[in-house]
This record gives C-alpha cells, structure tokens and sequence, in this order.
C-alpha cells in the first residue's frame, strides 16, 4: 500500500510501554512464586487455589441455586471470577496478556527459543521453510481455536451436574500452583505440553484450551475498550501481525475487537507509525472512537503458532 509522509512512533515510548508489561508480569509470577514456596514451607499457609478466578466461574450455577459451593472452592476464586468479569468488560483481555502468570510462562518459552535458534545459523531459515511448507496450519489453527469454548462448556457443565470441578484434574494452573510437591499428575503432563508446544505455537493454551480466556472472550465483546487501526497511517509492513502473540490479523482490522485478543498492546508497541494503531475508547452508542492519547494509555495501562 503506498502511504505518504506518516509520523514514526517514538522508540522509547515503545519501549516504555513493553517494559511497563514486563513489570507487571514479573511482579505477578514473583507473587505467586511467593505463594507456592509459603505452601510448600507451611501446611498452614492458604492454598494457592483460593487465587484462581476460575474456581470462581465453575462454581457460580451451584452457588446462586444452592447458596453452596463445589468442593475446593474458596470464596475468594468468586470474588476474583467477579473482578475478573468486571476488568473484562472494562478492558476486554487486559488480565490475559498482562497479568496472567501461565500466559507469561509461556511467552518466556517462545522468547527463550527465538533467542537460541537465532543464533543458530541457519537455524532462521530452516524455521522459515517449515512455516512454508506448512500450508494446511491456518486452518487447523482456526478450527482448534474453538477447543477453549469447548473445555469451558464442559467444566462449567460438568462442575454444575457432578457437584466437582472436572477441570481440576487437567488444570496446568493448578499444575504449576503445586509444583513444589514433585507429584506426577495429568495436570503436569498438560503443564508440560503446553511449555513443549510453546516451543512451536505462540500462547497454545490460551489459544486453544484456556476456559477463563474464552470465558473472558465472550465478556470482554461488550467492552468499549479496544486497539483502533487507522488505515490512512497504515505503511502495511504488517509488522503488527508478527508481534501478535494470538495470530490476529491487526492490518486487516478497523477495530481489534478480535476474540482471541488479549490486550497484550505488543502490536501498538511494535507499529512504526505512530497513528496507525491506538487504544481507543467507544461506547455502542458512539459512531466513531476516540483515540486515548499516547502518553494517557502508557500511563493507565503499564509487550506487543505458526503464522
């Protein structure tokens, strides 16, 4: 696409906003690092599950009809399913790409791999031939995509008619909480394919298994809150599209209002253009979004498969 004359976007404000994230994430996965090693030093500290909002979700049918819980839900995982809910409609994936302690795990597995293979010569190449060569994964990766609504019917289904959270079992987040009791369970077995996956696939979990992402997902729709793509500042490097760590599309979009989004910004912080992609605020009742200004969004929100 021939653009004229667009401003660049700062680098440092890049690199402000990248850092901003990686703060956040390294604080959370420090926080709950802190809380496997209080369990595992102290049968009496509180149990790392109290602070999984999912807990939350999968016992809602049986608390609002029975004023009770499924077994191994605290109060807590409701209050959380509820911020969560609440933090989705008010910035769609934030808790996903900036929060979440498995997602940054498994971006550090990509990063790590890119890093070595980088340096390995020839090794770019021979990665670049097997993505091409691979021409039946877009649509695969469409259809597997759907697999996280499918695991959050089932525990949700499953936690109202048996009384028990299903899901626990699988859970790689229940996994990773429980580490330090060195037990071999299907939950690490999933814990482990999901870091192996991450080796080849950008976020797999989040992508096709994560039932509080496609719970989030479908909240997260009716949120005015969303990256806007102006397509006059466009240069169509598709820069953007690389450093989406879900495989979005962004230069295909008006509005990133994408499913799969998380909120991650890696494809703002990457544009080169400074106007092309903003965050942007718009109620339905608004034809047209209004942009947040660079500094304010740097501010209000502290990096942004085969593909």
């Amino acid at each position: 696409m021939a653009v004229g004359f667009v401003p660049r976007r700062s680098r440092s404000w890049s690199r402000r906003l990248i850092l901003s994230r990686h703060l956040v994430q390294a604080a959370v996965v420090g926080w709950v690092a802190w809380l496997i090693g209080s369990k595992a030093a102290s049968a009496d500290a509180a149990s790392p599950e109290a602070f999984c909002p999912f807990g939350g979700f999968e016992t809602a049918w049986t608390w609002v009809t029975t004023g009770r819980t499924v077994s191994h839900v605290h109060t807590s995982n409701l209050v959380l399913a509820a911020v969560i809910t609440v933090l989705a409609l008010a910035a769609r994936g934030f808790f996903c790409g900036w929060v979440c302690p498995l997602g940054t795990l498994q971006e550090a597995v990509t990063a790590g791999v890119r890093m070595v293979t980088g340096r390995i010569p020839g090794a770019r190449r021979s990665v670049r031939r097997i993505r091409a060569r691979a021409a039946w994964w877009p649509a695969l990766d469409r259809v597997l995509r759907f697999g996280r609504y499918a695991v959050l019917v089932w525990a949700l289904a499953g936690a109202a008619f048996t009384g028990a959270m299903v899901f626990r079992a699988y859970d790689p987040w229940r996994a990773l909480l429980s580490v330090a009791d060195f037990e071999i369970s299907t939950g690490v077995v999933v814990l482990s394919a999901v870091l192996l996956l991450s080796a080849l696939v950008d976020r797999p979990f989040c992508r096709y298994a994560c039932p509080l992402g496609a719970a989030q997902s479908l909240v997260g729709r009716f949120s005015p809150v969303a990256v806007q793509r102006d397509s006059a500042a466009c240069l169509g490097c598709e820069i953007c599209n690389a450093a989406c760590p879900m495989g979005i599309a962004v230069n295909a979009c008006t509005r990133v209002s994408d499913a799969a989004c998380i909120g991650c910004l890696q494809c703002v912080a990457a544009c080169p253009s400074r106007d092309a992609l903003t965050l942007s605020f718009s109620l339905p009742t608004r034809a047209k979004p209004q942009p947040i200004q660079a500094a304010t969004a740097a501010a209000a929100i502290p990096e942004g498969a085969l593909s």
